[in-house]
């Protein structure tokens, strides 16, 4: 009897660790507004200074890590995508159970929401990330109403993601070495050029907001008003804004300066932030981390202006922010890498900033035509001579050293943290395979594959073709 009884003990304590873990794997991990409410529990209590509240405005477009880097004000982005101004509420009620900011910024582009109800997959994402708590009952009931049980139990929502299931659902903060130093902040690496920025100077009417969202809105400054912490609102820029938006803006602005807060309305300040519509854009809606960066360096600059906000910079309680700092300044490099499509570029960029890299060149085929110094560029990159005059393929950086001249027979695989890297010379013959695929986009030209190792990704993996004037080929 006592052997049926441990025996019956350990299935349920296994059957139970097992249904957790895959309760674990399954759930979602949407960094859109769920992840960074996680990992806002993560956070040490007590060490965020400024919060950033809103949509996908919010934490595409605002970097902590930069407000770090020049101010040391220790800020975190909780956001969801198309957070309605409810939504963006709770997240606040939540958000101050665990800190006590300095300063509340709150990101308003979703004050133009108009519907009572929106679709069921954001109302997923600015729900699903919070803890079981009285907050999240009531968020999800004035989002959802009929649907309280499912999104409080979360599995009947998600039990069916099986077949989208990847590595990174099984591994801890989906990857990311640097994860868990995250400060809510998912940057878009994505261009699109415009000429100009919408002119919004004219519209100076304004034009209320949907009753629910200005309920809400009051909501947001009574709470601040309750908690005693000062609140500012801001407008993030965007190519796509329409008048009618405007209108809704400059009724915030008007609320704002009834109740005394600032109002930051970037739609009317492109040339104070330097914005370049060219290059600054990720689509009509967003900034790219080019738009982001300057955006958040005039949010350092004027939250420690305004507000009596502590440098924390150097002190080890907030060590997190300086991780944080160097992974998305890595993350950047590593973009600005990626984007490179001139030898000359990429060669300069790796001599000056390769000290996390592993890199190859693999000379193929006719690489060198004579009419541009593409030897004397790999001479000071370190190529060796014999690869220079034989071809071959040649392994620099952190893991450097290995010499596989053409014509000859050799092979070399490295291991790293997630990934395989085999490079293979067999006479006449190169071969370059990163996680199975070739990494070789050029038979007569020069081959270049990057891996980071600080970030654990491929950077690069390029080709330039001599046949045709050393053309990039992808």
């Amino acid at each position: 009897m006592k052997k049926k009884l441990i025996g019956t003990v350990v299935f349920l304590a296994l059957a139970t660790g097992l249904l957790w873990k895959l309760n674990d794997a399954f759930r979602l991990k949407q960094e859109d507004g769920i992840v960074p409410m996680e990992l806002f529990y993560e956070q040490e209590p007590g060490t965020i200074d400024v919060m950033f509240y809103g949509s996908s405005h919010t934490y595409s477009d605002i970097n902590p890590a930069v407000l770090w880097d020049q101010e040391g004000i220790s800020s975190y982005d909780l956001a969801g995508s198309l957070q309605p101004l409810w939504n963006t509420y709770y997240y606040m009620k939540e958000s101050l159970k665990y800190q006590t900011p300095k300063v509340m910024v709150v990101e308003l582009v979703r004050a133009i929401e108009s519907r009572d109800y929106i679709e069921e997959a954001r109302t997923v994402t600015n729900t699903f990330g919070m803890k079981f708590s009285k907050e999240k009952i009531e968020n999800i009931q004035v989002s959802t109403p009929d649907n309280l049980i499912p999104y409080l139990l979360g599995y009947p929502v998600y039990h069916s993601r099986y077949t989208e299931l990847s590595r990174a659902d099984f591994a801890a903060y989906l990857g990311d070495p640097h994860g868990k130093a995250s400060k809510g902040y998912y940057p878009l690496y994505v261009t699109k050029s415009y000429d100009s920025m919408a002119d919004m100077s004219e519209i100076t009417e304004s034009s209320d907001l949907a009753p629910k969202s200005e309920e809400y809105l009051r909501k947001i400054i009574a709470l601040a008003k309750e908690e005693d912490i000062p609140l500012v609102f801001m407008i993030s820029p965007y190519q796509g804004i329409v008048e009618s938006e405007q209108m809704i803006f400059n009724r915030c602005g008007e609320i704002a300066e009834e109740e005394g807060i600032p109002f930051l309305d970037f739609n009317r300040m492109y040339d104070e932030l330097g914005l370049n519509p060219e290059t600054d854009m990720a689509e009509a809606s967003h900034l790219n981390y080019r738009g982001t960066e300057k955006l958040s360096r005039y949010l350092a600059g004027w939250l420690a202006s305004n507000y009596d906000l502590a440098d924390h910079r150097g002190d080890e309680a907030y060590a997190s922010w300086d991780e944080n700092a160097a992974d998305w300044k890595q993350k950047d490099l590593n973009q600005a890498l990626g984007e490179e499509e001139s030898w000359k570029g990429l060669l300069q960029k790796l001599r000056e900033n390769g000290g996390t890299y592993t890199y190859v060149i693999g000379l193929t085929g006719a690489w060198d035509n004579g009419e541009q110094p593409v030897r004397e560029a790999l001479e000071e990159l370190g190529v060796p001579e014999e690869i220079l005059d034989r071809g071959g393929m040649w392994i620099g950086g952190v893991d450097g050293g290995q010499t596989l001249p053409g014509g000859a027979e050799g092979s070399c695989a490295l291991e790293f943290t997630a990934s395989d890297l085999e490079v293979k010379v067999n006479g006449g013959s190169q071969f370059l395979v990163f996680d199975g695929e070739s990494g070789l986009k050029t038979l007569n030209g020069v081959n270049v594959l990057v891996y980071d190792h600080f970030t654990e990704n491929l950077v690069t993996a390029v080709g330039f073709d001599a046949e045709n004037g050393y053309t990039c080929v992808h």
